[in-house]
């Protein structure tokens, strides 16, 4: 079935005889052009399809793969996001982040294994797709970032619950900043099962579609990739430095600052510089708030509950449109975040965004 930018499918299984299901269910993402970001009919789609397998006993696992090597999924759907400015902002995109959020839901609570196979680009809602997964397969080619404090939001699609499994200080930086990181750090903060070559990511689909469910852990382990020493590593006194502890946003970015004068050439330190000070204030407070009670949200349906909500408030407060205006549709690059900077951001705003009087469930 084939349904404009999304690919359902499902193969016989050559180990069809080996077990009573028989079938392989194939999820694939076909928007090249976008990086496969996602559009409301595809979230649709694949909540649909992944609930209908569920309850088909002749499935015995479902793939979810790209059509393209570039990107397993960039996130959220640009296009989209850029006509809701001209029509209902509001409306419009919490229309949206419920039915992605209810694709993760379905991801999450799928009974058989189901594979993402995430070559390229995994990034935003590209990142909640696949890390509700089973099976996480990255490569050398993973560019993988939760970058949503740059318009107006705040890593969502659950990522209280992956990204609040990294060491702290890691998640702070990955959240609140977009830092960009790779396979090989993917696999040492338990963000990927596994590491295959870009180049045997299509030798592995076809070996999955060979295999029964069972044998899905011996088929991935024969064509897993050592993925080496991590990058991350190299800047982890730098990370621990400036996020560890118990500190502020406001304090971290006076670490960075002092560190700046000290290694006015490190990479790593001018990308935090630069993103505290060009992305969204409350963005950042509300992540690193979020963060702080990231050990007493246990499942899914609690993480996407509460992201849905913290949306609602964000994208009715104005810095959500005002980021996609400035990122997205002027791209000059310039929005005009209300309040302007981390100091302004106070206890009281960040209080009425987590207020839990009103927090009904997603589902």
């Amino acid at each position: 079935m084939r349904q404009s930018d999304i690919i359902c499918s499902r193969e016989k299984s050559v180990g069809a005889n080996r077990g009573n299901a028989n079938s392989v269910g194939i999820i694939t993402l076909d928007r090249p052009k976008a990086l496969n970001a996602l559009s409301v009919e595809m979230v649709t789609i694949i909540h649909d399809q992944l609930n209908t397998w569920d309850q088909d006993d002749a499935i015995s696992h479902v793939i979810i793969k790209s059509s393209t090597p570039r990107a397993f999924c960039a996130g959220g759907d640009v296009r989209y996001a850029r006509a809701l400015l001209h029509k209902d902002p509001v409306d419009g995109a919490l229309g949206y982040f419920k039915a992605e959020y209810l694709a993760d839901v379905a991801v999450a609570g799928f009974s058989k294994p189901i594979i993402a196979l995430c070559d390229g680009v995994v990034m935003g809602g590209g990142a909640g797709l696949a890390e509700h997964c089973s099976h996480i397969i990255m490569s050398e080619a993973t560019r993988f970032a939760m970058p949503e404090t740059s318009i107006g939001l705040f890593p969502d699609v659950g990522a209280s619950l992956f990204l609040g499994r990294c060491p702290l200080p890691v998640a702070r930086l990955l959240g609140m900043t977009g830092y960009i990181i790779h396979g090989a750090d993917c696999m040492m903060l338990g963000l990927a099962t596994s590491m295959v070559s870009s180049e045997q990511m299509a030798g592995l689909k076809q070996s999955l579609l060979d295999c029964t469910a069972s044998e899905i852990d011996q088929v991935i382990a024969e064509l897993k990739l050592d993925p080496g020493v991590p990058a991350l590593n190299y800047h982890m006194p730098v990370i621990e430095h400036i996020f560890g502890g118990d500190v502020t946003p406001e304090q971290m970015q006076e670490r960075a600052e002092d560190l700046a004068r000290m290694r006015p050439n490190d990479k790593l330190v001018s990308h935090v510089l630069t993103a505290f000070a060009t992305r969204c204030p409350v963005s950042i407070k509300l992540f690193w708030r979020l963060l702080q009670m990231a050990d007493g949200i246990t499942d899914i349906g609690a993480a996407l509950t509460l992201d849905y909500h913290l949306a609602m408030r964000m994208i009715r407060r104005g810095d959500y449109i005002e980021g996609v205006r400035a990122v997205l549709v002027d791209r000059d690059n310039a929005p005009k975040w209300s309040p302007s900077s981390l100091a302004l951001v106070d206890k009281a705003l960040l209080d009425a965004l987590f207020d839990e009087d009103d927090l009904s469930p997603l589902c």
